[in-house]
């Protein structure tokens, strides 16, 4: 998987998986019977059991694990929500601080490791072509070009592939959905958005949403594919711990990624057996650096046309999904590694996808080498004043530096997913066993 992009994937667990990093990326290698994750621990330089085991360690102390919300969470797994009325619903999206210089960076590296990706269950339905709204800019110089989705039927955002995005409301503190984001379909329970969008950056275990619900395809108040409500939710446990990579705490980061395993909507359904779901990719999956001499046009930058969906609530007052098409670029300073888009969506927007090859292929069309459609290699994370995003890089760095977990691919995204779908040690989760995961 990670030397050549699989055009399928086999599912089910591949057996032991033999990792863990220490804070300086360094990659475990032994083996023993009793453990199933390892780090190296920076102070003592000797290989310790993350995750139950001999010598075991708790989560939150590994730099390249998970942590679930199941223990704290369960208690409100059969409770009632209520939802807050539209103005009142409140964004999480971060706010980058510092002033971005007024061009995209010089300093773009190559990806780490081979780019790689997972193809999609579409459940693909008829189109309508969509007129773009004007290009725009940013203060920034990053064009983009960002409008309402629009299109023959009465709701545009129910045809595919828009239907995997949806709403996403969480309660944090009481029960009601108080806090709003976007996020999108990557398995058949298993949901993708922001780790922003359901816990509290550095807050451990009192930093967890209670409970959220996701709406697919939402459009004003329908519910089209009706709702889907979870108390669990995985994110990296240096998010959990406020140990992550990040130039602002909690704002630009290396890891801002979540999954969400989605409970069975009224009538006993699987909202990916409804609305199907994407791919995902990692290491730069569909990026690339122009060759010889487009580089006049384009620099020697690592770069990706983008598309984002999501609900940003100054639109349309985050009733309606809403697509912005922009180049994106990946962006690496230190140990941090971002993709950054322009884009005029905001807050509510958090957690929504961002995709390559987005669309259907033609009759007789010929694609390239990276063609595999609607893979999301990103989730908004974060948005500055001068109309420009970012996302976590999906992919291998410092905390996730292997290049594969089981077979779900590299880094950040690849660790999370294994995880969710196949790792024996996280009980309750092993999606995969359960018909759940891909």
């Amino acid at each position: 998987m990670h030397a050549l992009i699989r055009q399928s994937l086999t599912l089910g667990s591949t057996g032991l998986l033999l990792s863990l990093l220490s804070s300086y990326g360094v990659e475990a290698l032994a083996q023993t019977s009793s453990c199933t994750n390892f780090w190296v621990n920076p102070k003592t330089g000797t290989q310790e059991c993350v995750g139950g085991g001999t010598n075991s360690l708790p989560a939150r102390q590994n730099r390249g694990g998970t942590v679930s919300s199941d223990t704290d969470n369960r208690a409100f797994s059969t409770q009632q929500f209520n939802t807050l009325p539209p103005s009142q619903l409140r964004s999480r999206m971060p706010i980058d601080s510092v002033q971005a210089p007024t061009n995209v960076p010089s300093n773009l590296g190559t990806t780490n490791g081979n780019a790689g990706a997972v193809p999609s269950s579409n459940n693909i339905s008829n189109k309508n072509n969509q007129g773009d709204s004007p290009l725009s800019f940013g203060t920034s110089l990053v064009p983009y070009s960002t409008s309402r989705v629009l299109g023959g039927t009465t709701n545009p955002a129910q045809t595919s592939p828009y239907r995997q995005v949806g709403k996403l409301y969480m309660a944090f503190g009481g029960t009601t959905y108080n806090t709003v984001c976007s996020a999108s379909m990557i398995g058949r329970s298993l949901l993708l958005t922001a780790a922003h969008c359901v816990h509290n950056y550095g807050q451990g275990s009192a930093g967890w949403a209670r409970k959220v619900k996701f709406v697919p395809a939402q459009n004003n108040a329908s519910e089209p594919e009706l709702s889907y409500e979870s108390t669990q939710y995985l994110i990296p446990s240096v998010y959990f711990n406020g140990t992550d990579t990040c130039t602002q705490t909690g704002v630009i980061c290396n890891n801002d990624i979540a999954l969400v395993a989605l409970d069975n909507n009224s009538l006993g359904q699987q909202v990916g057996n409804r609305v199907g779901w994407f791919g995902y990719g990692w290491n730069g999956y569909s990026y690339a650096i122009p060759t010889g001499t487009y580089q006049n046009v384009f620099g020697n930058k690592l770069f990706a046309s983008i598309t984002q969906l999501g609900y940003p609530a100054s639109f349309d007052s985050g009733l309606r999904m809403q697509i912005n098409t922009t180049y994106g670029a990946y962006y690496a300073t230190g140990n941090l590694k971002n993709t950054w888009i322009g884009s005029a969506m905001t807050g509510g927007s958090s957690g929504g996808p961002w995709l390559v090859n987005f669309g259907d292929n033609a009759v007789g069309g010929n694609y390239g080498s990276a063609n595999l459609r609607n893979i999301v290699v990103g989730v908004s994370s974060y948005v500055n004043n001068e109309q420009r995003m970012g996302s976590s890089w999906f992919g291998q760095n410092v905390e996730f530096p292997n290049s594969t977990y089981g077979n779900r691919g590299a880094g950040n995204i690849g660790k999370l997913v294994y995880d969710a779908c196949d790792n024996p040690a996280l009980t309750g989760w092993q999606l995969q066993s359960k018909g759940r995961c891909t």
